[in-house]
């Protein structure tokens, strides 16, 4: 039975997805128990099952087929814990503060491109997870106005997400589905995101003008600073920052190594390696390490929003979307190029982009099977998720980290306060995104 086109195991995806979609921006229920129970309910509802495999085998499947992806995540977030116990971020947060001498409006160009720079190599999750304390730290030592640089935090992070293939749980999937490279992703998203993030900085030092300008800070206190006392652990500074340069270079340089030796290395086996070859030798409880390390809440997430999407390239609901996109469009690749860069930068703001870019890239390749030039919309949709990423205070993981601890210290974020401050942004940069794109490849 067909309804406009859609099956009835269509419908259930699609009004399972939007109910998980409510409760997500709700926020009236835990985001993993939503993630969770929606797989649940499309299995049960036998939306999966075929003639030869069962509905959970079948859903298992899209779990299966991105394990790299939560191996990456799982690898990083051990690795980068374990280092960051050196103190070596600290000690580098540090040093740009004696740097700018704590003046407030160049602390926060510092602290931005700090956490730009870190996410593009660490992946933003662990990045936010590393520079959040730093900021409590200088928000209470310095009375500095904790907005603006949280702000310029997850903007920073999401942004700064779509530079590399490492450091965005989305620009990862895309790369790996699709079969771009690192140096690609950089030369394309990488550059872009250099010219959004003077965009972000001046937005940021504009909208928060009063606030910065309204800070004087003890110059004394800067003094006091010193970047060797951040030092806490010199072995694990000397054997685990070497260690954490090796993966990310191997990752960086894995296709070239697959070209020159045949050998094939993927990033999940490289961080989990990596991890866990510094757990042996700093002598780290795994049990201890995997409980204080990883982020679990995020992991289960990711697990759930892969079987929910799954079911809509499972009933050919992808598809159907990128039909419709295509009509819409007419096929013409600069309207599809400025409907995804802006469309997803908008709805990225409102729905999580994780779900939202695995949709679309399934959407995008069965655009390419009907025959349209998708190159240009690659980087729409890594840059449009990503941008739309820093949108509101749950439209990305590293957001939900950041407010909730800013939450923890007495400082509460309203939604709506914080959507009226960053959407313009998102918009913005999403415009610039789509007419950088259009000139490199469609004009």
């Amino acid at each position: 039975m067909q309804y406009f086109g859609l099956s009835i195991f269509s419908i259930i995806s699609l009004v399972t997805l939007a109910i998980v979609y409510f409760f997500l921006i709700s926020e009236k229920l835990n985001k993993v128990i939503v993630s969770i129970l929606g797989a649940t309910i499309l299995i049960l509802m036998q939306v999966f099952r075929t003639a030869s495999h069962t509905s959970q085998k079948n859903a298992f499947e899209f779990i299966a087929n991105n394990l790299d992806i939560l191996g990456f995540v799982i690898g990083m977030m051990v690795l980068v814990g374990i280092v960051k116990d050196s103190g070596i971020f600290e000690a580098l947060a540090i040093w740009l503060v004696k740097l700018v001498k704590g003046h407030p409006i160049w602390l926060l160009i510092s602290l931005g491109y700090l956490t730009l720079f870190m996410t593009a190599v660490f992946s933003n999750i662990p990045t936010i997870l590393i520079i959040i304390p730093i900021l409590v730290v200088l928000i209470k030592t310095f009375k500095l106005p904790y907005m603006p640089y949280f702000f310029v935090a997850v903007m920073m992070s999401n942004i700064g997400g779509a530079m590399t293939p490492i450091s965005d749980p989305t620009t990862y999937y895309q790369a790996r589905v699709v079969g771009l490279s690192f140096a690609e992703v950089i030369s394309n998203s990488g550059i872009i995101v250099l010219i959004l993030s003077v965009v972000t900085l001046i937005y940021s030092i504009i909208i928060f003008k009063k606030d910065l300008n309204s800070v004087v800070v003890d110059k004394k206190s800067v003094e006091f600073f010193k970047p060797k006392a951040a030092i806490k652990n010199k072995k694990l500074l000397y054997k685990g920052l070497p260690i954490l340069i090796i993966v990310i270079l191997l990752m960086i340089f894995k296709e070239q190594i697959s070209n020159s030796f045949g050998i094939t290395i993927d990033n999940a086996t490289l961080t989990i390696g990596g991890a866990f070859f510094a757990m042996m030798i700093f002598h780290r409880k795994p049990h201890k390490v995997i409980s204080d390390l990883i982020d679990w809440e995020i992991i289960f997430f990711f697990m759930g929003l892969f079987i929910i999407v799954g079911s809509l390239e499972f009933t050919h609901v992808i598809e159907i979307l990128a039909d419709q996109l295509v009509k819409l469009s007419g096929g013409n690749i600069s309207y599809l190029t400025l409907m995804i860069s802006t469309g997803s930068a908008l709805l990225s703001t409102f729905i999580d982009n994780v779900p939202y870019n695995i949709t679309m890239v399934g959407a995008i390749k069965a655009m390419e099977t009907a025959g349209i030039t998708v190159y240009p919309l690659w980087w729409a949709l890594n840059l449009g998720t990503s941008i739309g990423g820093a949108g509101s205070p749950i439209a990305a993981a590293c957001n939900v980290i950041a407010f909730g601890q800013a939450e923890k210290e007495g400082w509460k974020t309203s939604f709506f306060k914080y959507l009226s401050l960053a959407l313009p942004l998102v918009l913005i940069n999403s415009l610039i995104t789509f007419g950088l794109i259009w000139l490199r490849y469609i004009a």
